[in-house]
């Protein structure tokens, strides 16, 4: 998203408001995996030290339970596998417990899983 200017503006827009910008651990992994498999030009260290700046909210019981209930209901409303990710379901879940939206250009998975969405 680096090199996406309406990613960047939405920061920037996001830092100007006020706004608290959590930085859930699955995307961590996720940031970390896209320098790892060469689908970035960003360095390991480029990522680690735009990472440092925000507040994490790590995968503990809590988030575990929350994103197994999302994801069931999930399939459940659409009577089979959603295709949504553990990941996601982590994701969506640390928002609903913040209650917070995810900011994503993942739409999709993030309301099937019932949750806040904002997009760029």
């Amino acid at each position: 998203m680096a090199a996406d200017p309406d990613a960047f503006s939405k920061g920037a827009e996001l830092v100007e408001n006020g706004e608290m910008q959590w930085l859930p651990t699955p995307v961590v992994a996720e940031a970390y995996y896209g320098v790892a498999t060469v689908r970035s030009d960003t360095t390991t260290q480029e990522v680690r030290n735009r990472l440092l700046g925000y507040p994490r909210i790590d995968v503990d019981e809590e988030i575990a339970r929350t994103a197994g209930e999302l994801l069931a209901k999930a399939d459940d409303r659409v009577g089979g596998d959603t295709g949504v990710g553990a990941n996601d379901g982590y994701i969506a879940a640390m928002a609903a417990v913040l209650d917070d939206a995810v900011l994503t250009d993942n739409v999709a998975d993030f309301e099937a899983l019932g949750v806040s969405v904002e997009t760029y």
